[in-house]
């Protein structure tokens, strides 16, 4: 059990109680069921299309460089200029368990337990800056039910690192009680920031608690970790991408584009249906919800107690940081958005850079609804009405997940037999086998000794 800095005594985590065996107990097993519950919620959003086919990086990059160059050899290699641990470690144990007719279904399936093992730990964590006990369940569901999550995110390994990211604010909020906590938060974070370099952003947010020596560890492995990272940048540079501009992608862009496509998919996966109403009605509608979703945020800051402070604060810039650094690192003609604003809304095609922003505004309102909360009736009521409103858009989407990228396949269990007899009939060591997208050069390379597994 951890314990925050900033929560005044007012708050559940600094009552001065201690926890009992029986308590201590009750948490895990609350932990453990949400982590079953999450991982099933999100293996539920994908079809058996999606589930048996294996996307982008994860076929082509971490499962075929598994297979060819090992474990070792392949667990601290960068990937476009940083380190991607857990993808790594997914790719290793998915290749061990799993024979070939059920590879692309164990991955799907481990990294659905990794958002599920995400939720698990939100609920954990938040308890411990949170005051109403609903608003830890209500934040740990936020992952798994992200509404445009199954589009391209979702259960695929190269798209885990995005959901780790929402730990990382409640992570460093919290200040184990304990030097056994110290340690396994410790190792929690070198796991995430391996995963991750945007996790960087949160390094403020290292200052609380510093004072207490057991926040210390926490620390010393962030910054190992992201030394570790920044070396693996300078050392192996991200190649330039770029999709194509006609001119460079703008600040005015990114703000416009974060208002009109991370915070409406919030509320709705129809792209298509806000920019119909962009098209009909202009900018408005969506000016009107960006007040209203600032106000809400400044109610927060104003009610709520220091920890809630930090925290809306820390997922409300998280959300647009992560949003300006996808548009601007990766620049593209459909994120002109100030040029054409209803077109390049309705044909976002990189749905995952909205995905994450998106995630960290629901657990920024989650956490609103709990700062709210007080012993007045008109603050009740407000909070509920903001919680109702987050729990039903999470509860609405969960199968309007539209057209994924992996509906389509091809799956890997239907070219398990073809691959074989391509083994048996040629002199050959490995097969490539398509995976989405299915185009050149998104291919998955599969030994032959490894294909005859039954």
């Amino acid at each position: 059990m951890t314990r925050s800095p900033l929560a005044t005594s007012g708050s559940r985590a600094t009552t001065g109680s201690v926890a009992t065996p029986m308590s201590r107990l009750r948490t895990a097993l609350l932990a453990a069921l949400v982590l079953v519950l999450a991982t099933a919620v999100a293996w539920s959003r994908l079809d058996p299309e999606q589930r048996a086919t294996l996307w982008a990086e994860d076929g082509r990059d971490f499962v075929s460089e598994y297979f060819v160059d090992g474990l070792g050899a392949t667990l601290f290699r960068p990937f476009g200029g940083y380190l991607q641990l857990v993808p790594r470690l997914i790719a290793a144990v998915s290749g061990t368990i799993a024979g070939p007719e059920h590879l692309a279904q164990t991955v799907t399936l481990l990294a659905c337990a990794g958002v599920g093992a995400v939720s698990a730990l939100l609920y954990l964590y938040s308890r411990t800056v949170l005051r109403t006990p609903v608003a830890p369940f209500l934040l740990a569901a936020v992952p798994p039910l992200i509404p445009t999550a199954p589009r391209e995110a979702l259960g695929t390994m190269n798209n885990l690192h995005s959901f780790l990211l929402l730990l990382v604010p409640v992570v460093l909020l919290a200040v184990p009680r304990s030097w056994w906590t110290s340690a396994g938060t410790a190792v929690l974070v070198v796991a995430v920031v391996l995963s991750d370099t945007q996790a960087l952003l949160f390094a403020p947010l290292l200052l609380a608690g510093i004072r207490d020596r057991r926040k210390w560890p926490v620390v010393a492995a962030f910054l190992a970790a992201g030394a570790a990272q920044v070396a693996t940048v300078v050392a192996f540079p991200r190649p330039a991408i770029s999709y194509g501009t006609s001119g460079p992608v703008t600040i005015a862009d990114v703000v416009v584009g974060f208002v009109s496509v991370p915070l409406t998919t919030v509320w709705t996966t129809r792209l298509d249906a806000v920019s119909t109403m962009i098209a009909d009605a202009g900018t408005a509608p969506v000016v009107a919800l960006t007040v209203v979703c600032v106000a809400v945020a400044v109610a927060a800051i104003v009610a709520g107690q220091a920890g809630h402070r930090w925290l809306v604060s820390a997922t409300v810039l998280g959300a647009a940081a992560l949003w300006a650094a996808a548009l601007l690192v990766t620049p593209a003609d459909g994120f002109l958005f100030t040029q054409g604003l209803a077109d390049h809304v309705a044909h976002f095609g990189p749905i995952r850079y909205a995905t994450v922003s998106s995630g960290f505004l629901l657990l920024a309102l989650v956490v609103t609804a709990d700062a709210i909360w007080g012993r007045h009736r008109l603050r009740r009521a407000v909070a509920i009405a903001l919680a109702v409103a987050v729990a039903l858009t999470l509860v609405v989407h969960h199968h309007d997940t539209g057209h994924a990228g992996r509906s389509d396949g091809p799956t890997i269990t239907s070219q398990v037999p073809a691959a074989r007899e391509a083994c048996a009939s040629g002199n050959r060591r490995t097969v490539g086998l398509r995976q989405a997208p299915d185009r050149s050069p998104w291919v998955v390379t599969l030994p032959c000794e490894y294909l005859e597994r039954r």
